[in-house]
This record gives structure tokens, C-alpha cells and sequence, in this order.
């Protein structure tokens, strides 16, 4: 049996051989336009998750499993190795437009809308971007603690009622930008949290009025007549825990 520290060490030296870019917009093992993520949640996901904010794609996994590197085989010292190098790719030279859609997801993922290009903290975000060592997950907490800034209740409101809008199809009440003007304040709650949270209320026991609000709604946005108490029990009963946006929404209703 090959003794632990030299599979390490073989597996360190996969990572750190010249990457071949055949493929096209990827950056080592980082892609420009990776689609969809299908993958779990397991470490190559969770070290995905942590540099880009995202999971992978299977073009990125194919390129892993190119180099024998597999999803259900990392161990944490090598899920360690593909964090690293990770990094190493986003900041290649050649990786300048892999770094700004990194730091236009943490702007999305925070505010819940496209950034001014003349926006300052956008532009203090992409140079910290820059930085070799930071990451999604450090650039989203470096957000988090902008949000806490008592001065800035404006741009608190906009990504509630964003938020509102992307989770119930609806704007926040005023009882609403109340409570999560708090809660912003208080711990960083971003934009993506507040959907989060409004998915999981919507379907909580106890919100049956809202749901059946909610189900109204996306029935009127998709064009279609008024659904009926039964149908809105029946949809109630299939989707007990599946989270949707209102978009979402709409399209299931569009087939149910």
C-alpha cells in the first residue's frame, strides 16, 4: 500500500503540473461560462463554493477527474490542496475576467442587483478582489460588516425589497423593512439570506394565508385564471419543502 505521505505528495504534484487549455474559458480549473451546477455538496463543491461562491460544473469536474481527482475520494488535506489551487487560478494572469465575475457574484449575491460601474464599493470590492489570499467567502463577509454600517439604510432597504420581490413576489411591508433593517444591521443579512428566509416562511406552519397569497400571485403573473382553493391545498401538499423563487413559482403553476 502506497504510504499516505507520497499519494499526498503525488497528488500535490497532479495540482502543480502545467494545466493544458484545451478547453475553452477555463482558467486551470476554473471556467468562464460553467452553466448550471449539478454536483453535491461534498469537499470539490464545498472548496468551489468557498474561492467562487458557486458549485462546480461538469466541465470543471471532468478537467479533475482528468487529473484523477474525484468528488467522493478527497481527503481534507487534498480538498486543502484544490482550495489553493483554486486560488492560483482565479488570480492567474490570464484570469482577469474570472476574478470580476467573482466579484460581481458577491455584489448579486448581496445586494440583489447589478452593480453602477461608477458604484464605489463595487469598485473597492474589485480591488480587493485582486488581493492573492481572498476569496468569495472573504469578500462576502467583507460585505456583510459594509452592510452593518449604520449610515447606509438606503441601500439596506433596496436589497429587502429586492429580496421581497425575488422570494413572495411582492414588496416588503413597512412591519417588514423594520424588522430586517435589524437584522441587517445587526449580523450582515444579505440579500440572498432574506430570499433564503422568505422561502423557508412562506412554506413555515402557521403561513398558509401567505402562501395561498403567494400561489395567487404567480397564477396572475403567468396569465392564468385565478386558481381554486383545492389547487392551491395541492400545490401546498407537493411542495411542503421545496424552496422557489416567485419566478420559480410561476413556471411551476404554469404546468401544474
Amino acid at each position: 500500500m502506497i504510504p499516505l505521505v507520497l499519494r499526498r505528495a503525488a497528488f500535490l504534484a497532479l495540482l502543480l503540473m502545467p494545466v493544458a487549455y484545451a478547453q475553452s474559458g477555463c482558467v486551470g480549473f476554473v471556467c468562464s461560462a460553467p452553466g448550471a451546477g449539478t454536483a453535491g455538496r461534498g469537499p470539490l463543491d464545498s472548496a468551489y463554493l468557498e474561492v467562487l461562491g458557486r458549485v462546480s460544473s461538469a466541465q470543471e469536474r471532468g478537467l479533475w477527474e482528468a487529473r484523477g481527482v474525484r468528488e467522493g475520494t478527497l481527503s481534507a488535506a487534498q480538498a486543502a490542496q484544490v482550495r489553493a489551487e483554486l486560488r492560483r487560478n482565479v488570480h492567474a494572469p490570464a484570469a482577469s475576467t474570472l476574478l470580476s465575475d467573482l466579484t460581481l457574484r458577491v455584489f448579486l449575491d448581496s445586494f440583489g442587483a447589478a452593480p453602477h460601474p461608477n458604484n464605489p464599493f463595487f469598485k473597492l470590492l474589485g480591488q480587493l478582489a485582486k488581493r492573492p489570499d481572498n476569496t468569495y467567502a472573504g469578500l462576502l463577509d467583507f460585505t456583510r460588516s459594509y452592510l452593518q454600517d449604520p449610515q447606509i439604510d438606503g441601500a439596506r432597504e433596496g436589497l429587502i425589497y429586492a429580496a421581497y420581490i425575488r422570494s413572495l413576489g411582492r414588496p416588503p411591508s413597512s412591519g417588514d423593512l423594520t424588522y430586517w433593517q435589524a437584522q441587517v444591521k445587526a449580523s450582515g443579512r444579505n440579500f440572498t439570506d432574506i430570499v433564503q428566509a422568505g422561502q423557508d416562511w412562506v412554506l413555515s406552519a402557521g403561513n398558509e394565508a401567505e402562501f395561498s397569497a403567494l400561489i395567487r400571485r404567480a397564477f396572475k403573473a403567468a396569465g392564468r385564471a385565478a386558481p381554486t382553493g383545492d389547487q392551491i391545498i395541492k400545490i401546498r401538499l407537493a411542495n411542503q419543502t421545496t424552496r422557489r423563487t416567485f419566478d420559480e413559482w410561476k413556471v411551476f403553476v404554469q404546468k401544474f
